[in-house]
């Protein structure tokens, strides 16, 4: 699956909590999202003409609309990428149900933290069951399973 199939799924199965997802679209929608993020750093630094410190008190207009847009992007995206981690979960032969955990270790934020990097990690690197598991087909020779 290449970048666009995986934002076109990533979108179109925004609230598909049922079968299965690859590896690829994953790793094709974290490397957009970081691409995105260190984007938007770097327009905020040109924005605001340095690396000072940026609060409430000392923020430009520009400054403000972009981080409104981000803020609007991360709202959009949050439900997304939920059912895109239940999907690779059930990809790797296990529950969905664990990324209510994950979410839930975040009430100790260095906690969370650590879970978020154990959860990409093993979203990362676990490779999908091969064939048929209880969640569905496999994804890797599914037809539905690219949309471009």
């Amino acid at each position: 699956m290449g970048p666009i199939s995986a934002v076109s799924s990533f979108f179109m199965r925004c609230f598909d909590v049922q079968g299965r997802s690859r590896r690829s679209e994953y790793l094709w929608m974290t490397i957009i999202s970081v691409l995105f993020s260190v984007l938007v750093v770097y327009a905020l630094i040109l924005t605001e003409g340095g690396l000072h410190e940026i609060d409430e008190d000392n923020i430009s207009g520009g400054g403000m609309l972009l981080l409104q847009i981000v803020t609007l992007i991360s709202l959009i995206t949050i439900i997304p990428w939920t059912t895109l981690s239940i999907r690779r979960f059930h990809d790797m032969n296990h529950t969905g149900w664990l990324v209510a955990l994950f979410m839930g270790l975040w009430v100790i934020p260095p906690i969370g933290a650590l879970g978020s990097m154990i959860q990409f990690f093993w979203m990362a690197l676990g490779s999908g069951t091969a064939g048929h598991n209880p969640y569905g087909l496999d994804p890797r020779f599914s037809r539905s399973a690219d949309f471009i």
